[in-house]
């Protein structure tokens, strides 16, 4: 008996170590040219120059873990490679696939959960990027926020194994 409760903790082992790395450090991006130069500052990893970080915000009773990006500093406020390159990569590293037919955009997203928001501002950054699996199907949720406009857009993408 303890042998397949062993077994059983060993086979999901890596899939909760892989679904907590991070979506850019964790996927070990680095520029190609070795390193690059942003608003005065020399970077070797991608995720240093968005300043990649963890947290968590209580959403609806749950509490759910964001990374965080700061696109601002040193990106001059373009998330693009967020959306359409770490983000997927990192999901399909998992396993799942991104249903690009019904991705939702919320923009503006006045109902975005007040912990999220106040998560980000403590934090200095203008996205967050959570994957939840407590649903099926499961999905990515990206917060963006334009400090110019003052509002946040949600993006959803959904997901399936």
């Amino acid at each position: 008996m303890n042998k397949k409760i062993l077994v059983i903790i060993l086979f999901f082992i890596p899939f909760f170590l892989f679904a907590n790395n991070p979506p850019i450090s964790g996927s070990g991006w680095y520029w190609n040219s070795g390193r690059v130069y942003l608003n005065g500052r020399w970077f070797f990893s991608v995720s240093e120059s968005f300043c990649e970080q963890d947290g968590y915000a209580l959403v609806g009773g749950r509490r759910i873990h964001y990374w965080l990006y700061d696109t601002i500093t040193y990106h001059n406020g373009n998330a693009e490679n967020i959306y359409n390159l770490y983000i997927p990569n990192w999901v399909e590293k998992m396993g799942y696939v991104i249903d690009f037919d019904n991705i939702r955009v919320y923009y503006p997203n006045l109902d975005l959960a007040s912990s999220v928001r106040l998560l980000m501002q403590q934090r200095g950054v203008d996205v967050s990027v959570a994957l939840i699996t407590d649903s099926n199907p499961h999905y990515v949720v990206i917060n963006e926020y334009f400090p110019s406009r003052g509002t946040y857009k949600t993006t959803i993408y959904h997901l399936y194994k």
